[in-house]
């Protein structure tokens, strides 16, 4: 049940419906997850609150969208370059050029630091 949190420049207020898809998109087709297992955070930034280079690595960036996946241990390396491949591929088809993202995967364990109950907890 990866979660992602997305940091991105208010002027993209308009597009977060479509950005909001192409990154679902990305791990349901990288990392071979459920459809339906959709959990996004969208914080909209005024300009000069996301400070980032211009260059940096070998970039060539004058935006930046910072992506981060929330991901139990367990997906292969294979796995990982796989949804970043998708996730350039899906942003891509909607406009956003590479060197616009910023992609960290963190791991937890997810048997102790994750739930999401389907149905109330007895207490």
């Amino acid at each position: 049940m990866p979660h992602i949190r997305v940091d991105l420049h208010e002027s993209h207020r308009p597009r977060m419906a479509e950005i909001s898809s192409a990154l679902h998109a990305s791990l349901v087709e990288g990392l071979v997850m459920p459809d339906d297992d959709l959990f996004q955070i969208f914080t909209l930034h005024a300009e000069g609150e996301l400070v980032f280079s211009p260059t940096f690595p070998e970039a060539e960036r004058d935006d930046i969208i910072y992506i981060q996946v929330l991901a139990s241990h367990g997906y292969t390396p294979e796995l990982k370059q796989q949804m970043y491949a998708a996730m350039v591929k899906n942003m891509a088809a909607i406009g956003i050029r590479q060197d616009t993202l910023l992609v960290s995967i963190v791991e937890i364990d997810g048997a102790n630091n994750w739930h999401s109950p389907a149905k109330p907890v007895a207490a």
